[in-house]
């Protein structure tokens, strides 16, 4: 039976008929169901959070996938017994605008998956900033909806882009720092100077920040602090600041404890003592050899720089107080303490 062609006043019937088709909808549902297949067989060893967040996804993939397939049926439904009935003959190009709108969105959230599973199976082990598929997801539906509007109601994009640059200069001028902010994290990201969870110190004029990469948003950085806190930092601030990235990537970071030691000890049992106590602190690397040099000799006192390497930036100081409790044990169990100043004073007797 072929179809009748009824033009809505607003929305051309014809065109809708060519545009809603079974086989791109049958395409999309799956490549929406491969994104289970690829879950389930590649990313068994994902984290908490990430099985968290793509179960979310899923489930709103799920929601949309739903509601297009019932819109489709509903509008070759209503295709098929509308003839001669002429409300569900104008009724039928609405719906089927609102199926096609329905079968955009779930085919840019399966595009959405696909990005974040390759993602998540190129970094399986780190993190990556969500701005990457932001930008992309914004493109997508940019490109979709603006076929949408050329399909249907034969919207040229070209001219109106061209015929818009007046307001999109008084748009540019109003979300300057915005859109400034946003090149800026593109830019950051291409250029790679940190990572979501590297530890790194901004460094901008007079202000310094440290703390941990936690994300990277459409207008700013947002790290944490060694207490706890937030620190939000523009991309553009960032994209000028001085940035020293302590990410253990290729080394480990080293650090340092100076011990004052009498000049009546030994240096050999002083540094005996520094090294065992090396051996009992867990946050040390035992793969790279602590070393213990003589740093400094005054009238008082030798002091020693003990010199071992740790992964983690942010445990830093936890280390170092487990690093000190340690020495301070061997030293005592050799009998050892630390040096305290020594003050000669010189009487004068020629005045006596």
């Amino acid at each position: 039976m072929p179809f009748t062609k009824v033009n809505s006043p607003l929305i051309p019937a014809e065109r809708i008929q060519e545009l809603v088709q079974l086989e791109p909808a049958f395409l999309i549902t799956l490549l929406a169901l491969g994104t289970l297949f690829v879950y389930r067989f590649f990313l068994r060893d994902l984290s908490v959070e990430r099985h968290r967040n793509l179960t979310l996804q899923f489930r709103n993939l799920g929601y949309h996938l739903t509601t297009a397939t019932v819109l489709f049926s509903a509008y070759f439904s209503i295709r098929f017994i509308s003839e001669g009935s002429q409300p569900l003959e104008r009724l039928t190009p609405y719906l089927g605008l609102i199926a096609l709108i329905q079968e955009a969105v779930v085919a840019i959230k399966t595009a959405r998956i696909y990005v974040f599973q390759y993602l998540y199976f190129s970094h399986m082990r780190v993190a990556f900033p969500l701005l990457l598929v932001n930008i992309f997801s914004l493109l997508l539906t940019l490109a979709f909806f603006g076929w949408l509007a050329s399909a249907i109601f034969n919207v040229r994009i070209a001219p109106l882009m061209a015929t818009s640059a007046v307001f999109s200069l008084v748009l540019g001028l109003a979300l300057q720092d915005t859109i400034g902010n946003l090149f800026a994290g593109v830019a950051l990201q291409f250029d790679k100077p940190y990572e979501i969870g590297d530890w790194i110190t901004v460094n901008n004029g007079n202000q310094t920040w440290t703390g941990q990469v936690h994300e990277i948003s459409w207008r700013a950085t947002v790290l944490h602090g060694f207490a706890d806190e937030a620190i939000t930092i523009p991309n553009k601030t960032m994209s000028q600041a001085q940035i020293s990235n302590y990410a253990a990537k290729q080394r480990p970071f080293a650090r340092s404890q100076i011990f004052r030691i009498s000049f009546d000890i030994s240096p050999e049992i002083v540094k005996r003592a520094l090294l065992e106590a090396a051996n009992q602190v867990k946050g040390i690397r035992k793969d790279i050899q602590p070393i213990v040099i003589i740093a400094e000799t005054t009238e008082s006192w030798i002091s020693y720089k003990f010199v071992y390497y740790i992964e983690n930036f942010g445990l830093q100081y936890f280390i170092a107080d487990e690093i000190i409790e340690a020495s301070l044990f061997q030293l005592k169990q050799r009998g050892i303490s630390l040096a305290s100043p020594r003050m000669t004073v010189l009487r004068d007797h020629s005045s006596a």
